[in-house]
């Protein structure tokens, strides 16, 4: 998990010509405002030429294991603390919670030869605190009593048995940055396995998106009478977290 991209978003010059702002795609939820669509493809072109040249580097590392002979004795783990909006629903930066943020790369590759783990893409939502109990569990090694997160280890080798396989994550903005464009409340929300997500705000319902039918989150269902009961639900998953964490957080009442 390493620095880069991050603002501010400026790699080497050979990586950045390779990217001009007048050329990038934007997300289909970045809204047509002129200075949000400046700024996005400004930053956006440098993003990009910062993700290229990390790409570079890390084929450097894996060049380097496969050099010294290591491939096969070397866990590689590729991931990210959060996500960036880049101009999504108008916001930049860090600290909300919509996919464009939360949802990052988690990619677990080397070990041994191919044939003797399991691989492929799995759905469950893995927090950044499960990574030290998978590392132990990949390297064979046990996961102290009391420490927070899952082992997930047993995804990769066919040998072990699978985690009890969780219905949701809770997600958390608990101290605003203030930075502009950015969330200047703090908030809690929870992501299901099944395609919700919930966010609020201290006792007052936010935001309530159908992940399936919108991906892009164009349509804030929280406030829709239809959505009661489905608000209600993921209003007790949110609570539960709330309550397993020790968190103190205020939810709005049902």
């Amino acid at each position: 998990s390493v620095q880069p991209p991050h603002d501010p978003y400026i790699a080497p010059e050979e990586w950045m010509r390779r990217h001009n702002p007048a050329g990038v795609i934007l997300r289909d939820n970045v809204p047509a405002v002129p200075h949000v669509v400046s700024r996005a493809r400004r930053q956006l072109a440098g993003y990009y030429a910062m993700i290229e040249n990390l790409d570079w580097n890390f084929g450097r590392i894996r060049q380097a294991l496969d050099r010294l002979g290591m491939t096969e004795d070397t866990h590689v783990l590729f991931f990210s603390d959060h996500g960036d909006m880049q101009g999504s629903h108008g916001q930049f930066g860090k600290n909300s919670p919509w996919e464009e943020s939360i949802r990052v790369p988690l990619v677990i590759g080397g070990g041994p030869p191919f044939y003797t783990y399991r691989s492929g893409e799995n759905e469950l939502p893995v927090n950044i605190t499960d990574i030290p109990a998978t590392t132990l569990g990949l390297c064979g090694l046990p996961v102290p009593e009391g420490m927070q997160g899952q082992d997930f280890s047993g995804l990769r080798y066919p040998d072990r048995a699978l985690p009890v396989s969780p219905d949701s994550g809770y997600l958390q903005g608990v101290i605003p940055t203030c930075h502009s464009y950015s969330i200047d409340r703090p908030w809690r929300g929870v992501v299901t396995r099944d395609g919700w997500k919930y966010t609020v705000l201290e006792g007052q319902p936010w935001l309530l998106f159908n992940l399936d039918e919108d991906p892009f989150e164009h349509v804030n269902l929280a406030h829709n009478s239809r959505y009661w009961e489905e608000r209600r639900r993921l209003q007790g998953l949110l609570s539960e977290w709330i309550e397993a964490t020790g968190d103190s957080f205020i939810l709005p009442s049902p």
